[in-house]
This record gives C-alpha cells, sequence and structure tokens, in this order.
C-alpha cells in the first residue's frame, strides 16, 4: 500500500516511478507503438510554459502515456487524454482520478471522434507523437484547425526542421502542409536521454499556431498537387515534375502565366510560387 501510494504522489519523469508504473500496468515499451516515455522535467516545465500562453479551456493530449505532461496539464484545462494502449489508459485513470478535470479516453487519435467531444468549443493539443504516425497526426490537425487552434508537439528532430525550413532545399512536403496553415517555432532540442527508455533519434519541442488565412489563395487540391509533385521527384526540373499532373502541352503556358522558370526546381520555389503554378493549373482546368 505504501508503494502504491509513493507511485501515485510523485513525479512520472521520476525514472523509478517510470520503471514502477509500468511494471503495475503490466507493460513493456512497445517499439511499434513508439513508447518511449518523457523523463525530464525541464521538458515538461517547458510544456507548461507553453501552456501558460494559451486561453484554452480544454487541451487534447495524444499519447499522454504515464501521464507526465497530463498530471501538470489538467491543473489549468479540462484535458482529454487519447490513449491508444488500453493498459496504460487504465493505469493513468486510475493514478489521477482525483483530477476531476481529466478525461480519458482508450482510442487511436487518428480514429479519435473530437468534434464529439468539443460541441461548439475549440481546444489546443499537446503530444509527444511516435515518428510512424507524425505525418498522418499533423494532417489529422490540420484538417481540424476549425476547432484547434495550435499545438505543442513534440517530434522526431529531423521532422520538425524540415517543416521549419519549408518550403525549401531543406524542407519538406508535409512541411509545406503545415505552414501552410499554421506558424511554426521550434522551442527546443530533445535530448534522446529524456526518455525512458532511450530511443534511436533526438526530438524536438515545436509550436505550431494556425492562422486565420492559409499562406495560399488557390484550391487547396490544387496547390497540394503541386506540392506533392514537386517534391516527389525534387531532381526533376520542374518542367518535367509537372508532368505528373498537367499534360505535357500545357506545361509551359503554365509555367509562363505563372512567371516561373521551367528550369528551376520545385524546392527552389517560395509559397508565392507554388500558388502562382497553381492558380495558372486551375484556371485552365488542366489539373489531371
Amino acid at each position: 500500500m505504501g508503494d502504491r501510494a509513493a507511485v501515485v504522489s510523485e513525479s512520472a519523469t521520476d525514472r523509478k516511478v517510470i520503471h514502477d508504473l509500468l511494471a503495475e500496468a503490466g507493460v513493456r515499451p512497445s517499439k511499434k507503438l513508439g513508447q518511449s516515455f518523457l523523463a525530464d522535467p525541464g521538458v515538461v516545465t517547458d510544456v507548461e510554459a507553453i501552456a501558460q500562453g494559451w486561453s484554452a479551456e480544454t487541451i487534447v493530449e495524444i499519447g499522454p502515456g504515464l501521464g507526465a505532461l497530463t498530471e501538470v496539464l489538467v491543473d489549468r484545462a479540462h484535458v482529454i487524454a487519447v490513449e491508444v494502449d488500453g493498459r496504460l489508459a487504465e493505469g493513468l485513470e486510475r493514478r489521477l482520478r482525483a483530477k476531476t478535470r481529466l478525461e480519458v479516453v482508450h482510442e487511436d487519435i487518428l480514429r479519435f471522434d473530437l468534434e464529439a467531444h468539443l460541441p461548439g468549443g475549440r481546444c489546443f493539443v499537446v503530444g509527444s507523437l511516435p515518428y510512424r504516425i507524425t505525418a498522418p497526426i499533423l494532417k489529422w490537425l490540420t484538417e481540424r484547425r476549425d476547432i484547434v487552434d495550435g499545438a505543442a508537439l513534440i517530434t522526431q528532430r529531423e521532422v520538425a526542421e524540415k517543416i521549419a525550413a519549408s518550403p525549401g532545399k531543406n524542407g519538406s512536403a508535409l512541411g509545406i502542409l503545415v505552414l501552410g496553415y499554421a506558424d511554426v517555432e521550434i522551442v527546443r532540442r530533445v535530448a534522446r536521454g529524456c526518455f525512458a527508455p532511450v530511443p534511436e533519434v533526438e526530438s524536438t519541442l515545436w509550436t505550431l499556431s494556425f492562422r486565420d488565412r492559409p499562406r495560399f489563395e488557390t484550391d487547396s487540391h490544387a496547390f497540394f498537387a503541386v506540392v506533392r509533385a514537386l517534391y516527389g521527384t525534387r531532381r526533376k526540373m520542374i518542367r518535367g515534375a509537372l508532368r505528373a499532373i498537367v499534360p505535357a502541352e500545357a506545361v509551359a503556358d503554365v509555367l509562363l502565366e505563372a512567371k516561373v522558370e521551367g528550369t528551376a526546381r520545385g524546392e527552389e520555389l517560395d509559397f508565392g510560387a507554388l500558388d502562382r503554378i497553381a492558380a495558372a493549373i486551375s484556371s485552365r482546368n488542366a489539373l489531371l
């Protein structure tokens, strides 16, 4: 009984507490699920500081795990903690049962009906995202920008840096998707040793805040078709890459109207140039 009380009262960033909570839940960390748990109170403090700047009534936490972030966020807002591992969800609900503003949901975030949990409301999102589902989650967030104001996320460092560098030679199509709708700020690096068990890669804590208007004006279908074509064949010149989505005979006219050199590479273009190409395609109804 005494040991259990200690587990409940101590921070979930303590490595012994992590060990004890996992043992209590019968969980061996899964690489497939990307289960590495925050073991650095400094990272928790930084996320809490970000949350202090939000006027959020509701925070949705993706993958709360053992509750290192949950136990501080729930003192600031109503927290909906969405956990895919039922054993961790049950353990978190039991451990923080005194927190009346906590709602633990056993669900895959990509299947979670956020709208049903926020009737007429808005939220911010917090999460340490496993690498294998980072891109789907970021797409999930952008699709719900009408009810999500922003997010504080921990992702693989390379992913965060590519997003922040988009568009550009060090950027990515995913980064253009995120920055097309949001402002992004890199907060800090999160070393491998900040987690238990220690992952193979470094991470980054960063924030996104959804904009009132996208950075492009063209229809999103046309805009992101252009982005996928250019970033899917980065070594090709633009005039060649566009043939994947535009009839060959229309490419020259599209580039002329967009005022873009066909010999450039897609990664050399900024949002304005990408938008002009998409607009020129849309005006001809040339998109395949």
